[in-house]
C-alpha cells in the first residue's frame, strides 16, 4: 500500500455543485489499507475524522477532511490533497453546553427542558428540538449532552432528549395513582437528537432529527403533531428578518450572531405544502415541513380509496417514522455554507470502494449508454421537494395524476442509494441526489420502532424482510459521518437476521435473504466480526434452502398467501437469494479457494444455479417466471386464467445476472455464462429503446442492479479476471 500512499500527494478533488461562497471545504476521502499520514485540503489547516476500519487492522476506511475556506470563501473547481501537516490557522476554541431554560415547580414531579448552546468566544446560539400540537410548542425534556471527540480543529457533540406529546403534571399522578394511570407504559413522545461538529473557523455541521421510536411499548402514531426546530434569540439583538413563508424558496437565515444554511432543510417544504417560521416566546420556531406526507399507491388506494398513506394536513407522525434536518451554521465571519469535493474515480477503485478488490474503473461505450439512461430515469422520477424529497418510485407503470403532478408507487429500495453513490464515485455526478435518496430510505422506509424496512406502499405496520437492505444507509454514513445512519444500519441487519431465524428451517428462502448483503458490507467497511458471523450463518440457510434443481423459491415465512410464494420459480429470486452469498465469496483474498476457506457449499450453490440459468435460457434471455411447484403452468387466482410457463416474451432481464454469471465464468473459465448475460442485456436495452424496461416497467431495482453490477463486471473484464465472452471481443 506504500505505492498508493505515494499517490495521495496532490490527489485532485473535484467540487460538487456550482461555485459559491463557502466557509468549509469537505471531502470523505477513501483511505488505502495503511496507517493514515498527515494530509490537508489545499494546504489549509485540516481536520481528519476517521470512519470505518479495514478488517483485521486498525486502519480507517475513510477520512472526512474539513478545511477552512478562508476569508474570501473561495471554492475552486479543483482542490488538491496535500501531504503533510498544515500550520494551524486563527480561530476561537469552540464550546458546547446544555442549558436548562424551564423546570417544573413541583418538587415531587420534576422535569427540565434544555437547549444546546453552541459557542465561539462570546458568540453563541441555542438550539432545541420540539413539536407543535394543539397550537402549542412542546420542547424536549430529559436531555443529556455528550462530547464525542475533541481535536485541535474540531469538537463533536451530541445532545438528545424526548418531546412529550401530552404534558403531564403532578395532578395527573394524583388523579390516576399507581397502575391506574393512563400513561403507565404508554408511548407519549418523540425522540430527538442533534449531532454537531463544531469546526475552529466557526462553521458547524448539524444533523438534527425527530424519531417516533419505541421504548416502553410497541410504539404509537402521534396525532396532531408537526416537528419543529427552535433557535433561541438572545439579548437586545435586532429581531431576525424572517421569510414571509417557509415554502422551499429560502436558504440563508440570520438569527442573532448565527448565520444558517438551510439548503437541505428547505427542500422539505413546497409552495403547495409549506412549513412555517415565526418568532414565538423568545424563539425562532422553524417548522420544516407541513406534516408527514407519504404516498402509497395501489395498496392504500384499493383498501381505502386514497393512494396516500399519510397526508400532511392530517398532522400524524406515524409510529417508526423519522426525518433528519441537515444544515450548517456559522458563528464567526465565515459563510455557513459547506462545499463538498469528490476524489477521482481511479482512487475509489484502488481503495476498493467500487469492488472488494482494487480496480481501475472502465466502462464500455455500449454499456455507458445504458447506464446514462438509468441515471436519467432516476433523475426524472425522483421526488423533489416535500416530506418525501429524495424518494424514488418503484416503477413508472402505476401512475396517479394529482394536482401537484404525477405520482408513482414508492420503491423504498435500499440498494438504490448505494448504487447512486457508487455511480457518483465513478462519474462525479448525482452525488447530492444519492445522499438525499439515502436519507429518505433511512428516515421514511425504515420503521424505527421495529428496526426493519417497511413494505413499500403498504399502510402500517407492514414490514418487509426482503426490503431490509441498508447498503445505501451505510454508504451515506461513510460520506457524512452521521452516526444515526450507522446505528440504524446495524440495528436493521440484526433485526432482519433475527426475523429470518424466527421462521427457520422453512420451505423457501429467496429475496428474504437480501439483508445479508448489508451484513457483509458492515464487515467490509468496519471489520465487525459479528456481522461476518451473522452473514455466514445466513448464507448456510440460503444454501440449505436450495432445491434439487438449483433453484430457489420467491421468498418464505408464514402461511397462506405468504407460503404460496415459496413454490414460485423465478430467475430473479435466485439471484437475490444468492446476492449475499456472492458478496461473501468475493471477500476471499487472492489465491484462496472457496473450499479452503470453508465456503465450498456456497460456491457450489452459485454454480448450480448458474447451470440452471443456462439450461432454462430461451432465445436471448429468460422469462419472468419459469414454473410453479415444478409445473409449467400457473393459475392466476384473480382472473382464473391458466398461464403457460415459462411466461412468454418480452424476455425478463435484471443485471444481477451480470454479477452471478460473471462469477460463474471467472470460476470455471467458461465464457458461456458471460455470453448469456451479454445477449440478454443487449436485447433488454434495445427493446426498451434506451430505457431500462422490465416486465414491471421501468423499475428502481432494475436501475440499482445496472449501476452496481455492469460497471464492476467491466472492471474485472478489463483487468483479465474474466474470460472474454466472444472470441473476437
Amino acid at each position: 500500500m506504500s505505492d498508493l500512499l505515494g499517490l495521495v500527494d496532490q490527489l485532485p478533488l473535484t467540487r460538487v455543485g456550482d461555485e459559491q461562497e463557502a466557509g468549509l471545504l469537505l471531502t470523505s476521502l477513501p483511505w488505502p489499507r495503511a496507517e493514515p499520514v498527515p494530509v490537508s485540503l489545499g494546504g489549509q489547516p485540516t481536520d481528519a475524522l476517521r470512519l470505518g476500519r479495514w478488517p483485521g487492522t486498525g486502519f480507517p476506511r475513510r477520512l472526512i477532511l474539513a478545511a477552512d475556506a478562508g476569508e474570501a470563501g473561495a471554492v475552486p473547481a479543483m482542490l488538491p490533497v496535500v501531504r503533510g501537516e498544515a500550520a494551524g490557522g486563527d480561530g476561537s476554541t469552540p464550546w458546547a453546553a446544555m442549558e436548562v431554560f424551564a423546570r417544573s415547580t413541583e418538587p415531587g414531579y420534576v422535569w427540565e427542558r434544555s437547549l444546546l448552546r453552541l459557542g465561539f468566544g462570546d458568540r453563541s446560539v441555542g438550539l432545541a428540538m420540539g413539536l407543535r400540537t394543539g397550537g402549542t410548542v412542546h420542547w424536549w425534556e430529559a436531555c443529556r449532552l455528550v462530547v464525542i471527540e475533541e481535536t485541535e480543529e474540531r469538537r463533536t457533540v451530541e445532545m438528545a432528549g424526548v418531546i412529550a406529546h401530552r404534558h403531564l403534571t403532578g395532578a395527573d399522578h394524583r388523579e390516576q395513582p399507581g397502575y391506574t394511570n393512563t400513561f403507565v407504559h404508554r408511548h407519549n413522545w418523540l425522540n430527538a437528537s442533534i449531532h454537531v461538529r463544531l469546526h475552529r473557523n466557526g462553521v458547524c455541521e448539524v444533523f438534527a432529527r425527530h424519531v417516533n421510536a419505541r421504548f416502553v411499548d410497541d410504539g404509537l402514531a402521534l396525532e396532531d403533531v408537526v416537528p419543529v426546530l427552535g433557535i433561541r434569540m438572545e439579548g437586545p439583538a435586532d429581531p431576525p428578518d424572517l421569510p414571509e413563508r417557509w415554502d422551499g424558496s429560502s436558504r440563508l437565515l440570520t438569527v442573532g450572531s448565527a448565520r444558517f444554511d438551510f439548503a437541505e432543510v428547505a427542500r422539505l417544504a413546497t409552495p403547495a405544502r409549506p412549513g412555517d417560521i415565526r418568532r414565538e416566546d423568545g424563539w425562532v420556531v422553524l417548522q420544516p415541513y407541513a406534516g408527514v406526507e407519504v404516498f402509497g399507491g395501489s395498496c392504500p388506494d384499493e383498501q381505502t380509496g386514497d393512494p396516500f398513506l399519510f397526508r400532511a394536513e392530517d398532522r400524524v407522525f406515524p409510529r417508526g417514522m423519522a426525518r433528519a434536518l441537515r444544515f450548517s451554521l456559522s458563528l464567526l465571519d465565515r459563510s455557513p455554507v459547506v462545499v463538498r469535493y469528490l476524489a477521482p474515480d481511479w482512487w475509489y477503485g484502488l481503495c476498493e470502494e467500487l469492488t472488494p478488490r482494487p480496480v481501475l474503473p472502465v466502462t464500455s461505450a455500449d454499456d455507458d449508454r445504458s447506464l446514462r439512461a438509468a441515471r436519467r430515469w432516476v433523475r426524472d422520477h425522483m421526488v423533489r421537494g416535500g416530506f418525501e424529497d429524495g424518494t424514488v418510485p418503484r416503477n413508472d407503470l402505476q401512475r396517479w395524476d394529482l394536482p401537484d403532478g404525477p405520482r408513482y408507487e414508492p420503491g423504498w429500495e435500499g440498494e438504490l442509494p448505494y448504487a447512486l453513490l457508487l455511480d457518483a464515485w465513478r462519474t462525479g455526478d448525482g452525488y447530492q441526489d444519492a445522499l438525499r435518496a439515502a436519507y429518505a430510505i433511512t428516515d421514511i422506509a425504515v420503521d424505527h420502532a421495529a428496526k426493519l424496512m417497511r413494505m413499500h406502499g403498504h399502510p402500517p405496520n407492514a414490514l418487509s424482510l426482503p426490503m431490509s437492505r441498508m447498503q445505501g444507509t451505510i454508504a451515506a454514513y461513510l460520506e457524512t459521518g452521521d452516526p444515526f445512519l450507522l446505528r440504524t444500519a446495524r440495528a436493521v441487519v440484526d433485526s432482519a437476521h433475527a426475523t429470518h431465524l424466527n421462521s427457520w428451517p422453512r420451505l423457501a428462502v429467496g429475496r428474504d435473504a437480501c439483508y445479508l448483503r448489508s451484513a457483509i458490507l458492515l464487515h467490509r467497511y468496519f471489520g465487525d466480526e459479528h456481522f461476518l458471523a451473522l452473514a455466514d450463518e445466513g448464507a448456510q440457510t440460503v444454501v440449505a434452502s436450495q432445491r434439487a434443481n438449483g433453484t430457489f423459491g420467491d421468498q418464505g415465512g408464514g402461511a397462506g398467501m405468504h407460503a404460496w410464494m415459496g413454490y414460485i420459480t423465478k430467475p430473479w429470486m435466485g439471484l437475490l437469494a444468492l446476492g449475499g452469498v456472492l458478496d461473501r465469496l468475493e471477500l476471499l483474498p487472492d489465491g484462496v479457494r472457496p473450499d479452503e476457506a470453508g465456503l465450498g457449499p456456497c460456491h457450489d450453490a452459485v454454480l448450480r444455479f448458474g447451470a440452471w440459468l443456462l439450461a432454462e435460457r430461451g432465445e436471448g434471455g429468460w422469462s419472468y417466471q419459469h414454473d410453479y411447484d415444478g409445473r409449467r403452468s400457473h393459475e392466476d387466482l384473480r382472473t382464473g386464467k391458466v398461464l403457460p410457463l415459462p411466461t412468454p416474451p418480452p424476455y425478463w432481464h435484471h443485471d444481477t445476472l451480470a454479477r452471478l454469471l460473471a462469477y460463474c465464468s471467472a470460476s470455471t473459465g467458461d465464457p458461456a455464462y458471460l455470453r448469456a448475460w451479454r445477449e440478454s442485456h443487449d436485447l433488454f436495452w434495445k427493446a426498451g429503446a434506451g430505457n431500462p424496461v422490465s416486465a414491471s416497467g421501468v423499475a428502481d431495482h432494475v436501475v440499482a442492479a445496472a449501476l452496481q453490477f455492469v460497471p464492476a463486471l467491466h472492471d474485472r473484464w478489463w483487468d483479465g479476471r474474466l474470460p472474454l465472452p466472444d472470441a473476437d471481443a
